[in-house]
């Protein structure tokens, strides 16, 4: 995936709409690729950065709306429950590493978080790293780190309160936010509410008309294959409720000692034919920041997270007696000394992991404490060469596993280029639902078996990218900016865990076993253009391609070819009106499967209109699928749209007002 340099990233919130400045951060600044704050050009691996403004203008309910658009190569779908599945450039959403504020998120479900916790309200923004990063971050950074971080707003106080309404399952999103800001205190505060009504997806053939032409195939009659491959694999999305709170408090004690808390709660019920599921997920944390000096900081912190999933039939009663709760404690430690222009770092954490589901023998529970130790070394050899080197260990007690791995990373810049070339390995531990399940799926007599035997997934990742960003002046003032990022990987993925035929006392099932690995080869492409007078223009292009035993699932569908692409134009029309204006696009070539059960690729485009009015109001207007695409069936892996959309929404920010 490329990572793009400016074009997304240089001009924040604050930039203004009819002109570049000089005094405006050229230069922003990111901590996901060296666990320091870095400089974004001086990053040791490509890291794309998505703003604030990028967040503000996407449109984006949730994060896998505003992901999908802005990261060429990424993809949601579905999972038989129904619940979001992840695949970015032929990884599955257990090889990418999700952290809130650099903290890991409980629970899963297909291997997958729950992305619904990642509402967008109190984003500043978000960093992401592709290939394998458990130098720094351990078990599950085999693929990529996505890192969300929370804005701390400045100003001495902010209010908002925001509505938006799609007409796609009659979506609503309502949620206000609250900051204040003193010497030694800062607070933010927000809640967010969403509703969305059944989907009943249109269906290209009848079930009587699908009915017959399989009869024909199986009498080995004349039939007509069209017919077959538009059936459905779902036919209505089902409708969800979700409520999120949040809180985050600093406390600048002195000089030196900084205390950040932060504390959630998040509640969600998916609404099924028969029954609702109901999800709740309660998160704390505590952060200390001491610095000595300019050169010298400690960072220590305690993060809890809670993941609960229940299920309810209509009268209120339960459909297990013991349902599904995963709790983690996780205690972190990272010192920093500079040495001039170079920096070492070294960190520890210890995280213990419990979870109890009734998909274990006797609704059992388990769990396991996971150690770990690490050291990075940022060495600036002069101006132009930079070598960072990572290394960790980490030890998993319930598998008894242990894991060593390493990052090297090479910087060059030349006057108008810059080089990076980056070697590391990754690794994912086994965990307690692949080492314990033992569950008869959906009751219908066939077992899904655990290994504890399990060998960890271990992953080799090599790139190298060039990338150009030039700032175009004119005289002495800038005149607007270009940016140009190339970059080619290659990740050998061996012991990869997944599942084989297994019978279990005469039952059929699946028994989780490691299996040779996956080879995933790709070029990311990524160009920006922004001139001063309000137009921008991007473009993200991503090849990829598997090779060894890769193992295609409904779920996961990679696809060879991906890009994103936005035109925008901002410009203030007078004092109370301003217009930011973007047609915006993405296009997901054919599932490298071929098979022809699945969509075979599509291209969405979109308009979204921005309308900055009196004194803090913004009324954001957007046709979602302009063309009117439709998929001929719909699939787990499909787009998730009905044809043509229309949403509206309004913010007002009411500290501007007042």
């Amino acid at each position: 995936m490329v990572l793009s340099l400016l074009a997304n990233a240089v001009y924040a919130e604050e930039l203004p709409t009819t002109a570049i400045n000089d005094t405006v951060d050229l230069e922003p600044v990111v901590v996901t690729a060296s666990h320091t704050p870095k400089a974004l050009k001086d990053a040791p691996v490509v890291t794309r950065l998505i703003t604030l403004k990028d967040i503000k203008v996407a449109d984006a309910t949730n994060i896998q709306d505003l992901l999908t658009q802005e990261i060429p190569g990424l993809e949601f779908g579905l999972a038989m429950t129904q619940e979001t599945s992840l695949n970015m450039s032929g990884f599955g959403g257990n090889a990418v590493l999700f952290l809130v504020d650099g903290e890991r998120i409980a629970g899963e479900t297909m291997d997958n978080v729950d992305y619904n916790r990642m509402n967008l309200d109190n984003v500043g923004r978000i960093e992401i790293v592709k290939g394998a990063s458990s130098a720094l971050y351990g078990s599950n950074a085999v693929g990529g780190v996505i890192n969300i971080i929370s804005r701390e707003n400045l100003e001495p106080w902010t209010a908002n309160v925001n509505s938006r309404f799609n007409s796609f399952g009659n979506e609503w999103r309502n949620g206000v936010n609250f900051s204040f800001n003193t010497k030694k205190w800062n607070s933010q505060t927000s809640f967010q509410h969403t509703k969305i009504d059944n989907i009943d997806l249109p269906k290209a053939h009848t079930s009587e008309e699908i009915a017959i032409e399989m009869m024909k195939k199986a009498q080995g009659l004349p039939y007509d294959e069209s017919v077959l491959e538009d059936e459905s694999d779902i036919s209505r999305l089902f409708g969800q409720k979700t409520y999120n709170v949040k809180e985050r408090l600093t406390w600048r004690a002195t000089d030196r000692l900084t205390l950040i808390g932060r504390g959630s709660y998040f509640f969600r019920t998916s609404e099924r034919d028969t029954y609702d599921y109901h999800f709740n997920a309660y998160a704390a944390g505590l952060k200390g920041k001491y610095e000595w000096n300019k050169n010298r900081h400690l960072e220590v912190s305690y993060a809890y997270d809670q993941y609960d999933k229940a299920n309810f039939m209509p009268d209120g009663t339960r459909t297990h007696d013991h349902d599904y709760s995963n709790q983690q404690h996780v205690a972190h430690a990272l010192f920093s000394q500079s040495f001039g222009k170079n920096n070492l770092i070294l960190g520890a954490d210890y995280m213990h992991d419990y979870l109890t589901t009734y998909q274990f023998l006797d609704n059992a529970s388990h769990e396991q404490s996971n150690v770990d130790g690490y050291a990075q070394f940022d060495w600036n050899i002069t101006k132009q060469l930079n070598i960072v080197g990572s290394i960790r260990y980490d030890y998993f007690s319930a598998s008894s596993k242990k894991a060593l791995t390493e990052r090297l990373a090479f910087v060059y810049k030349f006057p108008w280029l810059t080089f990076r070339i980056n070697y590391a390995s990754g690794f994912r531990a086994p965990t307690l639902k692949e080492m314990y399940m033992h569950y008869d799926m959906g009751n219908m007599g066939y077992m899904l078996i655990g290994n504890p035997d399990l060998e960890p997934e271990r992953s080799n990742n090599f790139n190298i990218a060039i990338e150009r960003f030039h700032r175009i002046r004119k005289g002495k003032s800038l005149d607007g900016s270009y940016s140009f990022t190339l970059m080619g990987y290659c990740n050998i993925f061996d012991k990869r865990i997944t599942t084989i035929g297994y019978t279990y006392e005469d039952l059929p099932g699946a028994l989780y076993w490691n299996e040779e690995g996956v080879n995933v080869w790709g070029i990311d492409l990524s160009m920006g253009y922004i001139l001063d007078w309000g137009l921008s223009l991007k473009y993200n292009y991503s090849w990829m391609h598997e090779t060894g035993n890769v193992i295609y699932s409904d779920f996961s569908q990679p696809r060879s070819h991906s890009m994103t692409w936005q035109v925008g134009y901002a410009h203030r029309f007078s004092r109370n009106y301003a217009l930011d204006a973007y047609i915006s696009g993405r296009n997901q070539g054919k599932p490298q499967s071929g098979d022809k059960d699945v969509d075979q690729g599509y291209t969405i485009w979109k308009l979204m209109l921005q309308h900055k009015i009196w004194r803090g109001i913004t009324v954001n207007t957007a046709v979602d699928n302009i063309f009117n695409f439709k998929p001929k069936a719909y699939h787990f892996s499909s787009p998730l749209t009905t044809g043509t959309t229309l949403s509206v929404g309004l913010s007002v920010d009411l500290d501007q007002m007042l």
